[in-house]
């Protein structure tokens, strides 16, 4: 009777030795979404370039993040998971030696594509490498301390790389991968197992990759260019158009492969609520962390040191209550949870569209940390919903789509909420917010806020609705 939970407990180390080689390719990927986005005045001024060619060493990383991750999911399905994931932070560590290097910002916007490439390699591969490493019943708790991560990297990612900046050099913002990155490496060959190649295994459709990543590289840059540009130029209006054409394509192609790269019936049938909220979580988390900067630099006056304290409000929220969600999910099931974060959320955004010109810090406080819980509850779970809905086979490819969707949602909802303030801001003040030389009009960008952030309110209570009637995992019965 005793020597079931001696088992249980020797299995439990061999399965978190996994833990660690995952963790520091998460915080490393997720690290340089965010982390560059601190240096582009440095860049600007060290390159003597505009601030339009600047942004693309931001968009240089995101698009091909986003365009290949379903695809790294599908090749990981197919060649082995480790090996995948191996590939993709060998990739990401020489990119990131180039980036460090780079002597022009041509160079660096090529190094930051290839590394782009080999974050998606790691990314679309790390929730299902772990999870394929741990029963059924500790999947949540996995998949909490992940997340856990994915938390750390956003909440760091801001001051430390301004620490880099002030201190030392934009490159270090890049040579600092290296270690990390060789680090990984070996606890990854050392710890994870390799997975059984599949000699039975169907050949990546190579057409069908091709227009799925040509569909997002479009739609990613459409969605980028449109608040810059305008969303009725030609360009954007065309790369729209472009993105509608591949992806109609592209689900024809599908619905005729024997081995289709993205199952249709599963993004239309069980995975469909899953993968929606999950854009939609990102989507309303990336807008919040777009404006607050500047609605506490341009309203309220704060410098960016102070800005960047407020901003980690949020994802510090997320990552104190992401393990506990996790922990949660395996005993209540992740519709309890997921519904309960949305509604969190949705406070969190009433509380903030009530700031003012003269915010009160605590409801300022309140707001954000609402939020940052109400995301730390709601995204575990989901994950875990999401990967419980599909074979073990087929982890990759729910992996690659679920990261792809949370990138998705990076871009629209920068551009949406890009799009609300510029709208809102010339309705109130009268003028466009680009043509507002030194001070703007505080109260024009704080009636503009409140307007945005009553809207997210309104896409977090349709969420919550949706994360309630949608079928989820229930509670896992344990014997």
């Amino acid at each position: 009777m005793s020597a079931a939970p001696s088992t249980t407990a020797s299995a439990a180390l061999p399965r978190w030795r996994v833990f660690p080689p995952i963790a520091l390719g998460v915080i490393m990927a997720t690290l340089d979404a965010s982390i560059v986005s601190i240096a582009t005045p440095t860049l600007q001024q060290q390159f003597g370039v505009a601030l339009t060619t600047v942004e693309w060493v931001i968009l240089g990383y995101s698009i091909p993040l986003t365009g290949l991750l379903l695809t790294a999911g599908r090749l990981a399905d197919l060649r082995g998971r480790r090996g995948i994931y191996a590939t993709g932070l060998g990739v990401f560590t020489i990119a990131s030696l180039l980036c460090g290097l780079a002597p022009t910002i041509g160079m660096l916007i090529a190094a930051r594509m290839l590394q782009g490439v080999g974050a998606a390699l790691v990314s679309a591969n790390g929730s299902a490498l772990l999870v394929s490493a741990f029963p059924l019943e500790e999947r949540g708790k996995a998949l909490g301390a992940f997340g856990a991560m994915v938390g750390v990297g956003l909440a760091i990612g801001a001051p430390l790389g301004g620490v880099i900046v002030h201190h030392f050099s934009w490159r270090w913002i890049f040579l600092m991968n290296l270690p990390l990155g060789v680090i990984a490496w070996f606890l990854l060959r050392a710890r994870v197992p390799a997975d059984v190649p599949n000699p039975n295994a169907p050949a990546l459709d190579a057409r069908a990759a091709a227009l799925w990543c040509g569909a997002l590289v479009s739609l990613m840059f459409a969605l980028s260019r449109g608040p810059v540009l305008g969303w009725s130029q030609p360009l954007v209006l065309g790369a729209f158009g472009a993105g509608a054409a591949l992806l109609l394509a592209f689900s024809a192609a599908e619905s005729r492969a024997k081995a289709p790269m993205l199952p249709l019936p599963l993004v239309l049938g069980p995975l469909g609520a899953a993968v929606l909220l999950t854009m939609l979580a990102q989507g309303m988390t990336v807008a919040l962390g777009f404006h607050l900067p500047l609605y506490l630099m341009r309203v309220r006056g704060l410098d960016a040191q102070a800005a960047g304290v407020w901003s980690m409000a949020l994802p510090v929220a997320a990552l104190f209550f992401a393990p506990t969600a996790g922990r949660l999910a395996d005993k209540v099931g992740a519709r309890v949870l997921t519904t309960l974060g949305m509604a969190m959320t949705a406070a969190g955004f009433f509380a903030l569209a009530g700031l003012g010109v003269q915010a009160d810090r605590w409801r300022m406080l309140l707001g954000l940390a609402a939020v940052g819980a109400g995301q730390g509850l709601f995204t575990v779970p989901n994950a875990s919903a999401l990967l419980s809905l599909v074979p073990r086979e087929q982890l990759g490819i729910a992996s690659g789509l679920q990261n792809t969707t949370r990138y998705l949602g990076l871009s629209a909802g920068a551009a949406f909420m890009g799009a609300m303030l510029a709208s809102r801001y010339a309705a109130h003040a009268g003028r466009a917010l680009e043509s507002a030389t030194g001070a703007v009009d505080r109260a024009a960008f704080a009636t503009a806020t409140h307007d945005a952030y009553l809207v997210l309110a309104g896409v977090a209570i349709a969420c919550t609705i949706l994360a309630l009637t949608q079928h989820r995992p229930g509670p896992v019965a344990r014997a």
